[in-house]
């Protein structure tokens, strides 16, 4: 229930070889079929995932093939699962009775969520917590991709109760093999627009041509 929290979009390119992450703001201002301007992470709490990712192609003007929908306690439990992940704080700060501090550090589930969703007190806002979520995620994707194909489903099946996918979980351990290049190949890319108060409420936004940018970027 709720609105998502956490945006974020990965396209495969086996012809480049390469693997991009996008983070989308979630106050980014969209139009929402039958609901008209909001922000984009709203689209969770008015249709839950089938909204969600219509709003996210129609944002990008692509189609979405597959999408992955995890809890925070999943979140957690998959971190767990692997022995944590490793991250390198840009600066000290506290969170969820949380503390860090710059250089690399090894974070368990509970660490890592805290790691990712602190926004107020990163310079650079929700763009700071986008990145550093990324950080999170390609460092999972390494740990993942050193288990052996039986590991990856019993993890699987450990996660059913917080995770809903359209992904098969022989499609999940198939793009190990298919796509190599996951952990190896990587490429971010970045929304940029501006911060603005419209209406009483404080939005991310992006411009047409920015939108066409990532458009022709990603497709």
């Amino acid at each position: 229930s709720g609105r998502a929290d956490v945006l974020l979009v990965l396209m495969l390119d086996p012809v480049a070889r390469e693997l991009t992450l996008l983070s989308v703001p979630r106050d980014t201002r969209v139009d929402l079929p039958e609901h008209g301007p909001a922000k984009i992470n709203a689209a969770y709490a008015y249709g839950g995932a089938r909204l969600q990712t219509e709003a996210v192609e129609r944002f990008l003007g692509l189609p979405m093939d597959k999408y992955v929908e995890i809890s925070q306690g999943g979140f957690r439990r998959a971190i767990d699962a692997v022995g944590g992940v490793t991250v390198n704080p840009p600066f000290a700060f506290t969170l969820d009775g949380q503390s860090f501090a710059p250089g690399p550090v090894r974070l368990n589930g509970e660490q890592a969520l805290a790691y990712a969703r602190m926004r107020k007190e990163d310079p650079r806002g929700d763009l700071g917590r986008n990145a550093r979520q990324q950080e999170v995620i390609r460092s999972l994707m390494g740990e993942l991709g050193k288990r052996s194909t039986n590991e990856l489903q019993a993890l699987l099946e450990q996660l059913q109760g917080n995770l809903r996918t359209n992904f098969s979980p022989s499609e999940v351990v198939r793009l190990r093999t298919r796509h190599s290049y996951l952990t190896e190949r990587q490429r971010t890319e970045t929304v940029r627009g501006v911060g603005r108060t419209i209406g009483g409420a404080w939005y991310y936004v992006v411009p047409d041509s920015e939108r066409r940018r990532l458009h022709l970027a990603l497709r």
